[in-house]
């Protein structure tokens, strides 16, 4: 793997933190109330280097989805413990309702509104860390005959992220009124229960 310059480090320590900018106002201001002049003013850059690194304000959504696929690549994966596939599936997507619980009901809420006019396709797309995770997680239980369907595993690893989907969107737009790992795990638990 070839070392990265002082300049590369630099340009992704900019980018973080005009992403860790960007999301903080995210916690009190809607997404399309946001300007990108804003978010340079909070991250002491200029407009140039805010399009260097993202291109367009809808980069700032998928700059978040690419740091969550991030975390789940290097972090959830490799400590889900898949000697039982149904709970490692279970466990991982319950991650995901934590992890967006760290982030905050009102970023959720605000990357889910932005996402539909920005970043649809990068969201579903099954290249992205976390659902190559889960897809991994489904490959295993069908080879090992712990999941038994007559569905591929992209079948049910789609399946799995509407349904997860739909369970982080309804949490947000009730505000984060419920616990989402215990939801996540009710429902996931009695899908993996029907194959």
């Amino acid at each position: 793997m070839k070392k990265k310059t002082s300049r590369t480090l630099q340009a992704e320590r900019t980018k973080s933190h005009i992403l860790d900018e960007a999301l903080k106002l995210m916690k009190y201001k809607n997404f399309d109330d946001i300007s990108i002049q804003e978010i340079c003013e909070n991250s002491g850059i200029s407009t140039g280097a805010f399009y260097h690194h993202f291109g367009s304000k809808s980069g700032i959504v998928v700059a978040a989805y690419t740091r969550t696929d991030q975390f789940f690549q290097d972090e959830v994966i490799n400590k889900i413990d898949s000697s039982n596939i149904k709970n490692a599936i279970i466990g991982y997507l319950c991650e995901q309702g934590l992890y967006a619980k760290n982030m905050g009901v009102d970023i959720i809420r605000n990357i889910y509104k932005a996402q539909m006019d920005n970043a649809s396709a990068f969201f579903l797309s099954a290249e992205r860390g976390l659902p190559k995770g889960l897809h991994q997680l489904v490959e295993k239980g069908l080879d090992n005959g712990e999941l038994c369907s007559d569905k591929t595993a992209d079948q049910i690893t789609e399946e799995l992220l509407i349904i997860s989907r739909g369970i982080l969107y309804n949490w947000a737009i009730s505000f984060g009124e419920y616990d989402i790992a215990k939801k996540t795990f009710s429902i996931i638990d009695a899908y993996l229960q029907s194959i």
